[in-house]
């Protein structure tokens, strides 16, 4: 149903969201706009190559055939989530039908938005044309302080909130090899500083956790493929395979090729 001053945006799905620890949302690729904001914990939002954190308070404007998958940290988050359809003249700058997501740092942080999105909540189960209509007002002004609010400087993100990206996108690329310095300058972090907030916030060092990382991919490699040993090592990080050997046998008592026989394939 279309407002009847002429406007075809139409808010199409109204809600909320809570999800576990390290859950996944999507992947997904809508037809209209999604709208995401988070009401409390972090997700990872990821689309093509490119990935972004998301905080509380922050959202994000995903245009339409965009396709994207979020990961949620360790706390998991809670999130208010929007569907609409809209013309492109509808559309407050910086919004528009085209290029990436559009993330907005800090915007729902207002006792505004918030008091938009409850109404809106309360608002979601009626279709009555006057609270369709009042739907829409509310809608519209929700756009506009979201877009209007003052942006939290990337800067400003505790450093906890970048360890996250960092392990994720470390996790996603273990065969190249990254070691705990090149892991730290991603969270933006000196490598001191990752070492200690690491082990402050997962409770093992960042030495422990890359290492049994990799070996957990190691064996899962060595069990459900037919990959060769020198394969496996370039796909764990290692250099070598007298390195990949030499590790594997400290951390499991056994050489790669033993723990192979000795395991059966699982696929």
């Amino acid at each position: 149903m279309h407002a009847s001053d002429g406007s075809i945006m139409k808010l199409l799905i109204n809600g909320v969201g809570t999800y576990g620890a390290d859950s996944k949302i999507g992947p997904a690729c809508w037809p209209h706009f999604d709208l995401i904001i988070l009401r409390e914990g972090n997700l990872q939002l990821s689309w093509g190559r490119h990935q972004a954190l998301l905080l509380a308070h922050d959202a994000v404007f995903i245009p339409p055939q965009t396709a994207f998958v979020g990961t949620t940290g360790a706390m998991g988050c809670a999130t208010w989530v929007q569907h609409f359809s809209a013309a492109a003249t509808e559309l407050p700058p910086p919004i528009s039908r085209r290029g990436p997501p559009r993330i907005l740092r800090g915007a729902a942080s207002s006792e505004v938005v918030l008091a938009l999105l409850r109404r809106l909540h309360l608002l979601r189960e009626h279709s009555s044309r006057t609270e369709l209509r009042l739907r829409h007002i509310l809608f519209q002004a929700l756009l506009l302080e979201l877009t209007q609010a003052p942006q939290r400087p990337e800067t400003e993100r505790p450093a906890s909130a970048r360890l996250q990206p960092a392990i994720n996108w470390a996790e996603n690329n273990l065969g190249q090899g990254q070691g705990l310095p090149t892991i730290a300058r991603y969270a933006q972090l000196s490598a001191s500083h990752f070492r200690t907030l690491f082990r402050q916030l997962r409770g093992q060092t960042a030495g422990a956790w890359l290492r049994e990382r990799r070996m957990q991919e190691a064996r899962r490699l060595l069990t459900s493929t037919d990959h060769s040993l020198k394969e496996i090592s370039a796909q764990t990080g290692f250099g070598d395979v007298v390195s990949f050997n030499r590790s594997f046998r400290q951390f499991h008592g056994l050489p790669p090729g033993k723990f192979r026989q000795a395991n059966p394939r699982l696929v």
